[in-house]
C-alpha cells in the first residue's frame, strides 16, 4: 500500500506539497519553542520553582517519551524536506547569474540566512541536549558556586557561567529569532491566510515576534552572569 505522502502522486511529490509540509512542521516546532520558553522563564523564579517544574516534567514519563519522539520526527522531517526545497530552489535560480542576483535582492535577510541559521540551530540542539537533557541533575554539575546543590537549576546556572556557552547560546537564539520570523510568515503565506501578496504589516509582526523570542531566550544566560557577579563574587549568599 502506497503512503499518501510519498510516491508519484503523493503529497510530497509536488513543490507546493513540500512547502506546505515544511510550513506545517515548522509551525509545530515554533509552538514547541514558545512553550519551552515559558518553562525556561521559571529559572527567574529561583531554584525551587524551576526544579519543581523539571520534576513535574520528569514525572510525566514514559508518556513524555512519546512527545519527544514525535518532536524528533517532526524536526528531522522538517530539516530533510527543507534541504530538498533549498536544493530545488538553488537549481531553479541557477539559470543565469542575473536571475540569481535579482532573486537574492528580493528576498529578506531572514530568508537569505535560512541555511546558516538552520545549521546553527541544528548544532545548538545537539549541544543543548548533551549539556542539559542528557546530564545527571543530581550529579556534581548541580553544585552552585556557594557549594549548595541545586539540581537542574545548578546545571543550567553552571553551564552559563562559561562565557563561550553563553555566547553560543545567544548566537543560537538570534538564529532562532530569524528562523521564526521567516517561518511564521512562510506558514501564513503558504496556506493563503495573507492573500497573494506579502503584507508589510505581516512582515513587521513576524520580525517582531522572532526578535522578541530571541531576546527573551538571550536574557537567561545574561541573567545568570549578572547574578554570578552580584551575588557570588560579592560574597553574599546565593540562591
Amino acid at each position: 500500500m502506497r503512503l499518501p505522502l510519498f510516491g508519484e502522486h503523493g503529497f510530497l511529490s509536488s513543490s507546493v506539497g513540500r512547502k506546505q509540509f515544511v510550513a506545517a512542521t515548522g509551525l509545530c516546532l515554533i509552538l514547541f519553542v514558545v512553550v519551552h520558553l515559558a518553562g525556561n522563564l521559571l529559572l527567574f523564579a529561583g531554584p525551587d520553582v524551576f526544579n519543581a517544574y523539571a520534576h513535574k516534567l520528569a514525572s510525566l514519563r514514559p508518556a513524555l517519551f512519546v512527545v519527544e519522539a514525535g518532536l524528533l520526527v517532526i524536526f528531522v522531517s522538517h530539516l530533510a524536506v527543507t534541504v530538498l526545497l533549498v536544493v530545488e530552489n538553488s537549481k531553479a535560480r541557477g539559470k543565469t547569474r542575473y536571475d540569481v542576483q535579482r532573486s537574492q535582492g528580493e528576498r529578506s535577510l531572514a530568508t537569505r540566512l535560512m541555511p546558516w541559521t538552520g545549521g546553527i540551530i541544528l548544532a545548538f540542539v545537539i549541544w543543548h541536549l548533551l549539556d542539559f537533557t542528557f546530564t545527571d541533575p543530581d550529579g556534581p554539575r548541580g553544585v552552585m558556586p556557594n557549594a549548595v546543590h541545586r539540581g537542574l537549576y545548578g546545571v543550567v546556572f553552571n553551564s552559563f557561567l562559561n562565557p563561550l556557552n553563553s555566547l553560543f547560546y545567544i548566537v543560537a537564539m538570534v538564529a532562532v529569532g530569524l528562523h521564526l520570523s521567516h517561518g511564521v510568515q512562510s506558514f501564513v503565506q503558504t496556506f493563503g491566510f495573507s492573500g497573494l501578496a506579502p503584507s508589510p504589516k505581516l512582515k513587521v509582526a513576524c520580525q517582531g515576534f522572532g526578535l522578541l523570542v530571541g531576546l527573551v531566550y538571550s536574557c537567561i544566560p545574561i541573567y545568570v552572569m549578572v547574578v554570578n557577579i552580584i551575588t557570588f563574587k560579592s560574597g553574599t549568599p546565593g540562591p
